[in-house]
């Protein structure tokens, strides 16, 4: 019973701008720094949801999450983008989301897909970058009212 305590006090403990964090996953383990979650894994906070085959989160000195990592078939989505890859690191922090392979991240009909895309949250910034392969990108530009492209300044 105690354990259990403590592990619904982590879990709590890892929401961010107050908001709560719930995590499901067919297994969990606590050790001391850390808490993996293995096997259909799905995080949900706010409208934000994160699924993989494995999830470890790393935790600070006071039990709160400093940065976690997700392996295998990661997936994002929100209401306003969609990711995936092959794996994701999270700086809770920082607030830096790395995907690296097969990386691909969408908003509407506009993507980009890399080896590693950085998305850097705080200043809403995104660097992508591909060791065999090109960088892709598919942009779709809004139309104005009349019809025409919109242009920065107008």
């Amino acid at each position: 019973m105690r354990m259990l305590s403590l592990l619904l006090l982590l879990l709590f403990g890892m929401a961010l701008a107050q908001q709560a964090v719930l995590g499901e996953a067919d297994s969990l383990l606590y050790e001391g720094n850390k808490i993996i979650y293995t096997g259909h894994v799905k995080f949900v906070r706010g409208d934000g949801v994160l699924t993989a085959d494995k999830v470890i989160i790393y935790l600070d000195e006071k039990k709160k999450a400093k940065w976690a990592e997700a392996e295998g078939n990661v997936r994002y989505h929100d209401s306003k983008r969609k990711a995936r890859a092959n794996r994701a690191t999270y700086d809770f922090q920082k607030e830096i989301l790395t995907l690296t392979g097969n990386a691909r991240v969408e908003e509407g009909p506009n993507f980009v897909e890399a080896d590693e895309i950085i998305y850097y949250k705080k200043e809403d910034r995104a660097v992508a970058v591909s060791k065999g392969q090109r960088v892709r990108t598919f942009y779709v530009e809004e139309k104005g009212e009349q019809g025409k492209p919109n242009k920065k300044g107008e």
